[in-house]
């Protein structure tokens, strides 16, 4: 027991001192693989990332990680297509994964897909392709914002 709290610690002490989360996560079967769900499992600790007091009034829960900017970048991958529309109530990964994230207090979410694994044709290289704009976009206005104000290139 004691060596399963030391990982949950040191998974724990790692998101805190993390301000940009990557998580890589494929759909399985609509929902997250078992290793990224046991990796909630840790972080989401009492008195470490959440607190809880019986005797508070109105929510006895409250995040402790809230207000610390941190940013959570989801890259998945879906055998299917159309998570986003046709088939967005079948798609738990996302929703699973930020549902405990925002329970904790991160707020801030960018998400992009890799679609139609399942087909192997020319659509999942569009959507390989489409995914990887996304990215390049996406650390294009990281590297901007994080650059000091005034500075010349």
């Amino acid at each position: 027991m004691q060596d399963v709290l030391a990982e949950s610690d040191a998974l724990v002490d790692e998101l805190i001192a993390a301000d940009f989360i990557v998580i890589g996560v494929p759909m399985y079967n609509f929902g997250m693989p078992s290793t990224l769900k046991a990796w909630i499992d840790n972080i989401v600790r009492v008195g470490r990332t959440f607190g809880f007091d019986r005797s508070r009034s109105g929510e006895p829960y409250w995040p402790l990680l809230a207000g610390q900017g941190k940013r959570v970048l989801l890259l998945s991958s879906r055998g299917d297509y159309g998570y986003d529309h046709r088939l967005r109530s079948s798609n738990h990964v996302e929703a699973g994964v930020m549902t405990a994230l925002r329970y904790i207090g991160i707020e801030s979410f960018e998400r992009v897909a890799v679609e139609y694994d399942e087909f192997g044709d020319a659509r999942l290289h569009a959507s390989i392709a489409a995914a990887e704009g996304e990215v390049d976009a996406l650390v294009t206005r990281l590297a901007a914002a994080m650059e000091p104000q005034g500075a010349c290139a």
